[in-house]
């Protein structure tokens, strides 16, 4: 008797065709590719990472993190499919799936105009709350959000905060009378300023205060300047200021406590990072992001 031949690809295909359509298909496929099959995928998915990476449009292309990351992400996944590791290949993409969201809206900024502040977000709002309100009306982050199932954004999956740009009139500016010292030396080293945005509360306006924690390098609040008055007569500068930041929750200890009790405190702080000035708010929309 004579053995028998390996499989016609072209009968198989055929009775895929007849009992099965896409399974079956997708049989006859793995049986011819076999353990190839998952490298060819890999390989697809490297080709479609590099030809997004490649595209002439900036807006259109993907950013280079995320083909570098993609790149050795799928080169390790492939080495481990070839050393029959496949535990491997799945921890690998698992992390860079999960990590992807973190990174991206880490390095992303909400766009936060103090004098409508208060009037969307009262003084009680968490976190999460402002973060996720500003992230939808925010410019040139959401992109890729309408991937994601129903409305879920990228800023739910993330593990951190996104930083924040925050557009305040210098008369909405005061000192909250507490700094920051160094305890090796005792320089001052941080203002602690208030930001006053109003906000009508049974038919009167009331001042919702955040926190700013300032470095005294960025020269924001005079040295000797009177704290009773708002920033634009202690200092003379009349341009509004834009303050990046990182938000932070509120710091613990009796000043905060006092400034809890006179004001209506928002529960987290920003912690400056740089200060510029915009006479116009939308003028930061010229600035190039992915």
């Amino acid at each position: 008797s004579r053995a028998p031949g390996p499989p016609q690809l072209g009968v198989s295909l055929g009775r895929a065709a007849g009992s099965g359509g896409f399974a079956g298909g997708a049989m006859v496929l793995k049986s011819v590719l076999g353990e190839y099959a998952s490298l060819a995928m890999i390989a697809v998915a490297l080709v479609a990472i590099l030809a997004n990476s490649s595209s002439i449009d900036p807006e259109d292309s993907i950013p280079w993190e995320v083909t570098l990351a993609g790149t050795c992400g799928l080169s390790v996944c492939a080495v481990a499919i070839l050393a029959k590791k496949p535990e491997v290949a799945y921890f690998v993409m698992g992390s860079l799936l999960f990590a992807t969201p973190t990174y991206y809206v880490y390095h992303r900024n909400v766009d936060v105009h103090n004098w409508g502040f208060g009037t969307r977000f009262s003084y009680k709002a968490s976190v999460a709350e402002v973060m996720s309100g500003y992230w939808e009306t925010t410019p040139n982050v959401t992109r890729w959000d309408a991937y994601l199932p129903g409305p879920m954004t990228l800023v739910q999956l993330s593990m951190a905060n996104p930083s924040v740009r925050l557009y305040a009139n210098a008369t909405e500016i005061m000192h909250s009378g507490v700094d920051l010292k160094s305890q090796a030396t005792g320089a001052k080293t941080h203002d602690y300023l208030l930001v006053s945005s109003p906000r009508k509360v049974k038919k009167e306006v009331a001042s919702i205060m955040t926190l700013l924690k300032v470095p005294v390098t960025l020269e924001v609040w005079p040295a000797e300047a009177d704290m009773s008055m708002d920033l634009q007569i202690a200092s003379g500068i009349v341009a509004p200021h834009l303050f990046s930041a990182r938000v932070l929750p509120l710091e613990k200890g009796a000043a905060m406590d006092v400034l809890r009790r006179k004001h209506h405190l928002r529960p987290f702080l920003l912690d400056v990072f740089a200060v510029d000035f915009k006479h116009n708010m939308f003028d930061m929309y010229d600035e190039p992001a992915f």
